[in-house]
């Protein structure tokens, strides 16, 4: 545009000088700033200060040109004339004190530039044109205007000057956090591994319901806590303002009864009752986000338990006539006035019977809810409160609406074959037996690569979980080497047993570029495990 706009400048000073000159002048800016601009592409000043010394010579060339026709507007007879040339050299330092400071030699040069040829123009008229007309003036304005122009040139590189360097400070310090929470995910799916996997195990090996109902309450515990682990990998995305949604198949009056027996316990402790209403034209199944369902569900529990002193709860689910899942979640407590309906759903904001929290699970499901197709509002009842959470509902082929169990022990059995778990971490490895015994492997332990090589050497076996964090010979120096081993050694299944969730994304064709045959995530969930078994092993008829 800058371009257009000053080839623009030469066609209307052809009104005034003869026409050859102003096209000379445009061809050779037009070219000076060509050859300038692709100069600047990926330059590193300190490496090629010839190529740079080439680019400030292109912008003093380019402002030469263009100062020279305002010069020699300068120089005509006509006040229009004049008026034009001062209004082309005040645009130019405008131009300099703006863009061109960014970058101070760059502006320097122009400025420079510019001021030598209007001096310049000035002295042709008083010694030439007109000896009798006095000078002072014209010299001391562009004395004025250059010195104004300089102090802003130099305030605002300053300013741009101060905000890279904000800019960068904060980019190291996202950098710094990002860090931190990885480190962090990466150090809590320890623990939340040894929870949630011998959770499952215990829970795989109940018969008495009371028990059986008590581990899962504390699998889905756990599994919630996982949901908040997958948020902190995604806080980079969410602060970009993308929300991750994940569609894939599920059952959505089973995520719905799941949190609403994660939450009775709490309510029947306060005194308070917890009702559901499940409508039965719900599909068994469909394409959503189930754990960002269960997220926004239990954002609206728990802000109801916290505001509700007696009484309770229900819970409603049924298809409004949009086809959406409609979920409405009604409390016997105080309300929300009218005036703050809207104010709620603000980050941060919360209402006049505020009690402890951070007002920010409204604001976060309102965006899921939007995020997958929906809304939540707020409906006004005559007493308590009432949020209507709305998403949409993919419907699925009917051979992919089939249920979708997970692999279990008693219908995959692998015969005993071999299996090697290979973990720094002692009760990482635990969690790992604990759900491959019941597939009837036998395991084998090493607790770093140098064993697990020695190990592989002797007797190869049919598989082995490789963590890729270990201190020492991390998880990828051991594949190496284990591709490294002769065969047969070298053509066993490793599969990698990691917290790293960026890794377990990847492509299959990623992983096999990488020597890996699949990928599990920590914690271990036993679908997963049994899904991988079933890929990698050939279960038994």
């Amino acid at each position: 545009m800058r371009v257009i706009l000053t080839l623009l400048v030469y066609v209307i000073g052809t009104s005034y000088l003869p026409f050859w000159i102003p096209l000379v002048l445009a061809v050779i800016d037009t070219a000076a700033e060509y050859i300038g601009l692709r100069l600047m592409r990926e330059l590193d000043p300190a490496r090629q200060p010839g190529r740079y010394l080439v680019t400030l010579g292109m912008i003093a060339v380019a402002e030469g040109c263009y100062t020279a026709q305002a010069g020699l507007l300068w120089q005509h007879d006509s006040p229009y004339a004049k008026a034009l040339a001062t209004g082309l050299v005040t645009l130019t330092l405008l131009q300099l004190a703006s863009v061109r400071a960014i970058h101070l030699p760059h502006a320097m040069t122009g400025w420079l530039t510019t001021l030598v040829f209007a001096i310049a123009a000035v002295l042709v008229e008083a010694f030439i044109d007109s000896p009798d007309a006095p000078s002072a003036v014209p010299l001391i304005c562009i004395a004025g205007a250059a010195w104004f122009v300089l102090t802003t040139m130099r305030s605002n590189h300053g300013m741009h000057d101060a905000m890279t360097r904000d800019r960068q400070a904060a980019q190291a310090a996202d950098r710094a956090k990002s860090r931190f929470l990885a480190q962090i995910s990466h150090e809590l799916r320890t623990p939340l591994n040894a929870i949630l996997g011998l959770g499952h195990a215990e829970l795989a090996a109940s018969i008495t319901p009371e028990r059986r109902e008590r581990l899962e309450l504390i699998v889905a515990s756990a599994r919630s806590l996982g949901v908040m682990l997958d948020d902190i990998l995604d806080l980079s995305a969410i602060e970009e303002g993308r929300t991750p949604i994940r569609p894939a198949p599920a059952d959505p009056a089973a995520e719905i009864r799941s949190v609403a027996a994660l939450y009775r316990p709490f309510f029947e402790g306060a005194g308070l009752t917890l009702t559901l209403n499940l409508a039965a034209d719900l599909p068994p199944r469909a394409g959503f986000d189930a754990q960002r369902l269960r997220q926004c569900l239990t954002n609206l529990l728990s802000n109801a338990l916290k505001h509700t002193r007696s009484g309770g709860v229900s819970v409603s689910a049924q298809r409004d006539l949009a086809g959406l899942l409609s979920i409405e979640v009604a409390d016997s407590g105080p309300g929300v006035a009218l005036d703050e309906a809207e104010a709620i759903f603000e980050p941060f904001r919360q209402g006049k019977t505020a009690v402890a929290g951070t007002g920010l699970g409204l604001s976060i499901s309102r965006a899921l809810a939007r995020a997958m197709g929906g809304d939540l509002r707020l409906i006004q009842r005559p007493r308590g409160a009432c949020f209507r959470l709305t998403l949409r509902l993919d419907p699925l082929p009917r051979a992919i609406a089939a249920p979708d169990t997970p692999p279990r022990a008693e219908r995959l059995h692998f015969g005993g074959a071999r299996v090697l778990i290979v973990d720094d971490i002692a009760t990482n490895r635990l969690v790992a037996r604990a759900h491959l015994v019941l597939y009837g492997l036998r395991c084998e332990e090493a607790a770093d690569g140098e064993t697990a090589l020695a190990r592989i050497a002797a007797d190869p076996p049919d598989l082995v979980l490789l963590d890729m964090a270990m201190p020492g010979m991390d998880g990828a120096e051991t594949l190496r080497r284990i591709r490294a081993l002769p065969p047969p050694a070298n053509r066993i299944r490793v599969v990698a047993m990691t917290a790293d969730a960026t890794l377990a994304t990847r492509s299959q064709h990623g992983l096999a570029q990488g020597g890996l045959d699949g990928c599990l995530t920590k914690p271990l969930l036993p679908e997963a495990v049994g899904r991988l078994l079933a890929e990698q092993l050939s279960p038994l008829p």
